[in-house]
């Protein structure tokens, strides 16, 4: 079976959709059965830590650019698991 993407309009079958969701839940460090609540949860703590404007490189292994382009991961992840949830 096929979707469309809504923002690109594109055609995607149930394993590409599979395959988003399992690496947006790999981004935020979680598994196939995480519920809702576990993934806003990851995301709170994720976000507060790899955020451009709070982010101490001493507290992580990552540079500030390495840690916004993390952010910006972590956003996307996150913003697609709220829809398909």
């Amino acid at each position: 079976q096929r979707a469309k993407c809504r923002s690109t309009n594109r055609d995607y079958n149930e394993e590409s959709v599979g395959q988003v969701l399992y690496d947006s839940l790999k981004v935020l460090g979680l598994g196939l059965g995480a519920s809702e609540t576990k993934v806003k949860t990851k995301y709170q703590a994720l976000s507060c830590l790899y955020h451009p404007d709070k982010h101490d490189s001493t507290k992580t292994d990552m540079t500030n650019q390495a840690a916004s382009d993390f952010f910006k991961l972590i956003n996307n992840a996150q913003a697609y698991l709220r829809q398909v949830m």
